[in-house]
């Protein structure tokens, strides 16, 4: 006897208004934290910005701070699509490519952080204010790894001590890929100086990859 696909229902007309708003108050949001500092940017700003009257923000954020922690999640989401781009690397050319492919996608990993440059000013502001929020973005990269594991295998961590330590071992890397793309951004580093440090990333992705 076949099993029938689950079907999942279809979101109603007031949840996808809702989502369209909560969509534009980010959008607004990130807009506006471009132009001005999170602090001196307001909740009148961003509801003017995003085209909504003042109470409906409140209606899906009780302060500025949940917006922006909203923000940041909206971007680490975003951050798994990138791994899989790694992961299209490893298809092509195995568990072990060439150093200059993870190069690549290093420099490409620091042109996004310079695109999203204002959420790296964010996730400073947010945990100062909030260090709880530090346990959101352990959730987030532990739902990275879930996530590319399933094409990665070096991203894949049983429960034994072994796999409990990769997985802290792929917190660290992930955590040294991100501080050297902000510092990159915002560094005067010259660029002989970046290309050293992009060498030295790929050199510890690629044992990182080859170890899983």
């Amino acid at each position: 006897m076949s099993s029938r696909p689950v079907i999942e229902p279809k979101p109603s007309l007031r949840d996808a208004q809702r989502a369209l708003t909560r969509e534009r108050l980010l959008t607004g949001a990130r807009d506006l934290f471009a132009e001005k500092s999170y602090l001196e940017a307001t909740i009148d700003g961003i509801a003017a910005r995003a085209g909504v009257a003042r109470a409906t923000v409140y209606l899906h954020y009780e302060t500025k701070g949940a917006l922006a922690q909203d923000l940041l999640i909206q971007d680490m989401t975003a951050q798994r699509r990138f791994y899989h781009k790694l992961a299209d690397i490893l298809d092509r050319d195995g568990p072990a490519p060439d150093g200059e492919a993870l190069a690549g996608w290093l420099r490409r990993y620091a042109k996004v952080f310079n695109d999203r440059r204002t959420a790296l000013s964010l996730f400073n502001v947010v945990i100062g204010s909030d260090p709880d929020f530090l346990q959101v973005i352990k959730r987030e990269r532990d739902a990275l790894f879930d996530d590319v594991g399933a094409r990665i295998a070096a991203f894949r961590f049983d429960v034994t001590p072994q796999g409990r330590a990769r997985r802290v071992e792929a917190h660290l890397l992930v955590f040294q890929i991100e501080q050297f793309c902000g510092h990159a951004v915002h560094a005067p580093w010259s660029a002989a100086d970046f290309e050293t440090g992009i060498a030295l990333l790929s050199d510890h992705l690629g044992a990182f990859l080859c170890a899983g």
